[in-house]
């Protein structure tokens, strides 16, 4: 297996997100690096990618919440459908390590499908959002849109 190198057109062009994928593809590559480290170590960074997932969707869900993201609901449910799948996926590695390449390949694929699709539609919702000035909101997209 090869490691995925972050390319732009991954990017979503909202700095905390984009921070955030790129964690997660971090994390996927570390794992794909430690294959040969025996089963132990393999288990561990496939439950450090599953929980970061879980973080990220958190993060992103929170997003929609606070600029009133109109497809907050069919995104979180998307989210939800995933962290259930990576589950699936996460325990047939106890059963057969073979099952690493599917695990990996599953999350690359979804990686790229959906930061391409869905997270694009909510970044530019966000970009385009305009909170009323000196409001919670504001104070949050203004971290979004900082440089990390």
């Amino acid at each position: 297996m090869h490691t995925y190198p972050w390319q732009d057109k991954y990017n979503v062009d909202l700095a905390a997100i984009d921070l955030e994928h790129k964690n997660l593809l971090a994390c996927v590559n570390k794992l794909i690096t430690a294959q040969h480290m025996g089963k132990s170590a393999i288990l561990k960074l496939a439950d450090e990618v599953v929980l970061y997932a879980e973080f990220h969707f958190l993060s992103e869900e929170n997003l929609m919440y606070l600029t009133h993201y109109p497809d907050l609901a069919s995104h979180s449910e998307l989210h939800r459908q995933l962290i259930k799948q990576l589950h699936n996926k996460r325990s047939q590695l106890d059963d057969a390590i073979e099952n690493l390449q599917d695990f990996v390949s599953f999350l690359v694929h979804w990686f790229v499908e959906h930061t391409q699709t869905v997270d694009r539609k909510l970044s530019a919702y966000i970009r385009n959002y305009q909170p009323a000035k000196n409001s919670p909101e504001y104070a949050v997209k203004k971290l979004l849109e900082s440089e990390s």
